[in-house]
Parts: C-alpha cells; structure tokens; sequence
C-alpha cells in the first residue's frame, strides 16, 4: 500500500482526494455554524451553540476574544451576515486539520506523508468514550479537544497548534540560534493564541518553564541568559489577559473570582467522576505507559505530557467563583491540553508499528505469529492492538457526536 502511495499516480489520486474531503468537510462545517449562528430549527433541536452570543459581543464592542472582534469587523464594518461568519470557522477549522498535519510531518519526518495527513484527520474529530452506565453525558464532564459550538475554541486551537509546530522546532536549538526574527515571531504567535483564548497559555507557560529550569541546571546556569531570552514572549503576549480579564469579570459577571477547587466541575457533571478522565484519554494514556521511557530521552514527548498535565491540573484544583462558579470555563484549557497528546502519541502509535512491520519483514520468520513468538513481543503486540482499538473508539464516538451536533442536538 505504501509503495502504491508514493508513485507518481498514488499521490495524485490521494492529492484529489484529499481536496474532496476538504471541499466536502467544508460545505458540512459551513451548513453547521451556519445553523448555530441563526440557532436553525433542526432534526433534533435549534443548534445551541455560544456563537450568537459571540456574534453579539463583537457587534457590540464588548468582545474578549479576537474572534469575536472579526465577527464584529465582517458584520459591522464590511456589512456581511452570518454567512461571513461560518465561512471564517470553517478556514480555521481546515487550516487546524493542515497545521496538525504539518506538526505530525515535524514529529515523524521519515512518516508516510499521506498517512499522517489521515492521521492528522482522525486526530481532530476524536471525542471520548461514551458509556452511559458510566457517566450520562457525552459532553459534559467528560473532555474533548473535538468541540464544535465554542468559536473562540476553535481559534485557540488553530493558534495553539501553530504555536507548538514554531516550539518544538526551536525548543532543542534555542541554545545555539534564536535569532531576532524567530523571537518576533515567537511573540507574535503567543500574542495571537491569547487573542483567541487565554486557556492555552495556562497550561503551556508552566509546561515551557519548567523545560527551561531544567534546561539552566543541566547547563550549571550557564545558559541561563539562552534561557530568559526564549521565555520572554510568553512574559510579553500575556499583556493581552489584562484587557480578557477586565471583560470576563465585569457586568454580571462582576465578583467572579478564580480560587481553589476538589473537582468541583468534575464532580458536578458526573456519576463517576474518577472515570471520566479515563475515559476522555485512554488512547494517549496507554501510548503513554508503553513509551514512558521517551519521557525522559524525547523533549517534545516530555513537554506534550507537561503540557497535558498542567492542563488537568487546573482543571482539578482551580474553578471559577460567583456568578460564573458552574460554567466550567477553566475546563477549556484541559480540553485544548488533550489535542496535542492525542496528535504526538497517533505519531508514536504510527512510528511503533511501523518499527514492528519493518522487524517483521526484515526477519526470516514464515509469518507475522511466527515472528512474534520467536522474537518474544507479544506485549508489544497487545499494546499495539489495544492502542489501535481505543483510537477507533475515540474516532468513532467523536463522529457519533459531530452527527448528533449536525442534525442540531445539544451539546450538553
């Protein structure tokens, strides 16, 4: 198959058929936030979605996002509708599926181009495993990087991911080269992601810094001017939280505050609580314990986990109080935090079983069961089957959720 893949014919097949699915994903996604932003009687329900109060808020100057604000430009300014609108999302949403391509191809560079850009594909339209005897929502208290009726989310994700596709090029360089420019830009990337959604950077901040602590005492501190240098733009872009902050807490909103939590949110959403992050991450969770030894001797499988951490971190500990206290809005960082550790540990999953293929076909064993038994992997082999499994489960209750999102049901 992967020879058929990269003949000059196999890519040109595969190049028209990812332009079909582009232009057809496409005209689904601008038939969906269409119907959010005019809240359209559907099959199932009226489309609930945050979008016409987006909508609302970048018409009336009283924006926090900079999605917002382009609602407010194209309807304001250019005189446009909600047609303007939903094709906006959907140019965020095809380049976040091109960006995580782009980041799988840093991440596995010797990777079968086509298959990563699938990959790619799966990885944003992954939801949690629903089991209702479980925990009864699908959406609620359970977490997901697949979410389809928040547009500053989607945003947040297009600016995240391009934010680690500059990061983990410079992250094991910075050291000997960063220059002016790559600084800049940088700061200008940090700057946009926060724009979008300040949820990004709580979680990816720590993640960053503690790489350069460890960084400067590896080095005995004498790096530690490398080390400033390439924090710095986060210092920078979170300038942009003070005016989010002062529109979030205002209005009704006035006397919300953050403070310490147990769960709260988790708690309050679900039968199982403990359950439910198993559920949201069981795929990357078991990439994780069968490749814990990368931890340690790969930068970006160590920070991607950092950053997935920190994210479940706040999501435990820290909740909003007063009038926001039940809105979960500290739930978005850890829902961002699982996209990455779903995109890099799809990567490891590809790169393990490619290594276990091209063992296979360069032993002389007479079958693949033969192989396994005389090179002893069969722990190998159900860790990569179980891996396999639970990636199609995550796929497919994400695409049982889109449906029931495209035919207009809650989200809820």
């Amino acid at each position: 198959m992967t020879g058929t893949m990269n003949t000059k014919r196999g890519k040109a097949v595969w190049g028209a058929l990812f332009t079909f699915f582009y232009l057809g994903w496409g005209a689904v996604l601008y038939r969906l936030f269409l119907r959010q932003a005019i809240a359209y009687k559907g099959v199932l329900g009226y489309y609930p979605s945050d979008l016409p109060t987006h909508i609302s808020e970048g018409m009336a100057g009283t924006w926090y996002s900079l999605i917002e604000l382009s609602f407010g430009f194209l309807m304001n300014t250019l005189g446009l509708n909600q047609k303007a609108v939903s094709v906006l999302l959907v140019a965020i949403v095809l380049a976040t599926v091109w960006v995580t391509y782009r980041l799988m191809c840093s991440l596995v560079p010797q990777g079968n181009k086509i298959v990563l850009h699938l990959l790619a594909i799966v990885s944003m339209i992954e939801g949690p495993i629903y089991i209702q005897a479980l925990n009864p929502y699908r959406y609620l208290g359970l977490q997901s990087c697949s979410i389809w009726h928040n547009s500053t989310f989607l945003g947040m994700k297009l600016a995240g991911t391009c934010v680690l596709l500059f990061y983990y090029g410079y992250q094991e360089t910075y050291q000997e080269k960063f220059s002016l420019k790559d600084f800049v830009w940088f700061t200008l990337l940090l700057t946009f992601v926060n724009l979008c959604k300040p949820s990004f950077i709580v979680a990816f901040a720590p993640a960053m810094a503690v790489m350069l602590l460890t960084d400067c005492i590896s080095s005995k501190g004498k790096t530690l001017g490398r080390q400033i240098v390439f924090g710095i733009p986060v210092l920078i872009s979170l300038f942009v939280l003070l005016r989010q902050s002062a529109m979030l807490f205002s209005g009704e909103n006035a006397g919300s505050s953050i403070g310490f939590s147990l769960a709260y949110i988790l708690r309050l959403r679900t039968t199982h609580p403990v359950v439910a992050p198993l559920q949201s991450a069981a795929f990357p969770l078991v990439v994780l314990f069968a490749n814990l030894r990368d931890l340690k001797k790969d930068r970006r499988f160590r920070v991607t986990w950092l950053i997935w951490l920190f994210g479940l971190l706040e999501y435990l500990f820290l909740n909003e109080t007063g009038p926001r206290q039940n809105d979960g809005n500290l739930t978005w960082s850890y829902c961002y935090c699982l996209f990455p550790v779903f995109v890099i540990c799809v990567c490891w999953l590809y790169r393990d079983v490619k290594s276990m293929y091209d063992a296979y076909r360069a032993s002389e064993s007479a079958s693949f069961a033969a192989y396994v038994k005389e090179s002893k992997v069969w722990g190998r082999v159900i860790y990569l089957a179980a891996a396999i499994l639970l990636l199609a489960a995550h796929l497919y209750f994400g695409l049982d959720y889109f449906r029931i999102i495209y035919l207009g049901g809650t989200y809820y």
